[in-house]
């Protein structure tokens, strides 16, 4: 498929950077001299990475809904569907196998946010525990701890103290996607990089690591509340 772009140059840019507009415009930010060969070459060795914002736009992006957190609404964990509840009464949020139930004495949009964002950071702190736990067995590394964050650009880290951190977001992902992150920085353990040797042994104890990492590039930007 070709990719249609527009060149922008400018006598302050030193490198080459690749923009996609909302519209799915792509323009290449590029240097006076840089030769139009030399910026086709680029944008053919980001083509894949192009693509995937381009689907993400036009296909994710354009369906996405922002959330209203108002009775009837569908709410995702680990993959599963769930219809939110609102109802008067002691603050509480509870799921069946089809609904989300929340509680509260005066709830309202506000309060039913608040209420689901901290059950969902319940969730994936449970969750993240178990699941580091059950695959560092596999693994022979043993975390010093696992924990929750509020990443806005990542969806786990490991460090080198051996300290273990996932965003909370994640819980929201399918449960083979899950797997695979806890799974990625368990390894890290092991490998504090990216290398071949990292990579296989990932792939070792999560062959869809691909696919997961895949669904996360176009539909990671969906997590969110």
């Amino acid at each position: 498929m070709n990719i249609e772009y527009a060149i922008k140059r400018s006598s302050k840019r030193k490198t080459v950077s690749i923009v996609i507009r909302s519209d799915n415009r792509i323009e290449v930010l590029a240097p006076v001299r840089m030769p139009a060969e030399r910026i086709a070459s680029l944008v053919q060795d980001k083509s894949n990475w192009i693509h995937r914002k381009l689907y993400f736009n036009r296909e994710i992006k354009a369906a996405y809904v922002p959330k209203t957190f108002t009775p009837g609404e569908q709410f995702h964990l680990l993959g599963k569907s769930y219809s939110l509840h609102i109802q008067q009464g002691k603050r509480s949020v509870q799921h069946s196998e089809s609904d989300l139930l929340v509680s509260h004495p005066s709830p309202d949009p506000d309060t039913t946010h608040r209420q689901i964002c901290r059950w969902y950071q319940q969730q994936a702190d449970v969750h993240f525990h178990a699941r580091s736990y059950f695959f560092a067995a596999i693994i022979g590394k043993h975390p010093a701890s696992v924990g929750v964050k509020s990443y806005k650009s990542r969806w786990g880290s490991c460090h080198h103290d051996g300290r273990i951190y996932f965003n909370w977001r994640l819980i929201m992902a399918p449960d083979w996607v899950v797997d695979y992150v806890v799974v990625h920085e368990l390894c890290h353990l092991h490998h504090p990089n990216h290398s071949k040797e990292f990579r296989t042994l990932v792939q070792s104890i999560s062959p869809a690591c691909r696919e997961a990492t895949a669904w996360l590039k176009i539909n990671g930007q969906t997590l969110s509340l």
